[in-house]
C-alpha cells in the first residue's frame, strides 16, 4: 500500500483552510456584534440625553415632566436581547468589553422600573455609566464615535477631550 501524497496534501490543505475560514468568520461576527451593540448604546445615549435636557429644563420642570419621564420612553434593547439570548450568550461574553456592556444595559433596564427615586436620575446614572466606560477605555471611543450619529459625535468628542463634564458630576454622591 503506497502513500498517495496528493490525497494527503489535499486533506491537510482543506483542513487548514477550513480552520482559517472559521477563525475569519468568528472575527467578522464579533466585529459586527460589537458595532451593533455600540450603535444601540449610542442611540440610547442620544435619546436619553435629549430627554433629560427637555424634561429638566425650566419648561419641563414647570410642567412636572420629570414625573412622567418613562412615558413613551423609546430606548431599544433589540440588539442586546438578540445577543443575550441563550444560544448566543457565549459569543457575547467572549467580547473583552462584555462586562461593561452588561452593566450599561442593567442601568438602562433600571430606568423603566418602578423603583424609589426619579427615573430621570436613573437615566443620568445610565449615561454616567456609558461616559465612565468611555473614559476608562472599557468601551472603545473609536468604535463608539464611528457608530454614533452626527448629533452624538460632538458630545463624545467633548467628553473625551475634557471640554465637557460627564453626568457623573451631576449625580448626588450619597
Amino acid at each position: 500500500m503506497s502513500l498517495n501524497w496528493a490525497d494527503t496534501l489535499e486533506k491537510v490543505v482543506l483542513a487548514a483552510g477550513g480552520y482559517l475560514a472559521r477563525i475569519l468568520q468568528t472575527g467578522i461576527a464579533k466585529r459586527r456584534m460589537r458595532r451593533q451593540l455600540y450603535r444601540e448604546i449610542s442611540r440610547n445615549y442620544h435619546k436619553l440625553d435629549m430627554r433629560i435636557n427637555l424634561f429638566t429644563s425650566a419648561v419641563g420642570l414647570a410642567q412636572a415632566a420629570p414625573l412622567r419621564f418613562t412615558e413613551k420612553l423609546d430606548i431599544s434593547f433589540d440588539v442586546w436581547n438578540f445577543y443575550n439570548a441563550e444560544t448566543r450568550r457565549a459569543s457575547l461574553f467572549a467580547l473583552k468589553e462584555a462586562d461593561a456592556i452588561a452593566r450599561i444595559y442593567d442601568k438602562f433596564n433600571l430606568i423603566g422600573m418602578d423603583l424609589p427615586g426619579y427615573a430621570h436620575v436613573r437615566a443620568k446614572e445610565a449615561l454616567a455609566e456609558i461616559e465612565d466606560r468611555l473614559l476608562d477605555r472599557s468601551l472603545s471611543t473609536r468604535i463608539f464615535r464611528n457608530v454614533s450619529t452626527r448629533e452624538t459625535r460632538p458630545f463624545v468628542d467633548d467628553l473625551t477631550s475634557g471640554k465637557r463634564k460627564g453626568y457623573r458630576k451631576y449625580l448626588n454622591p450619597l
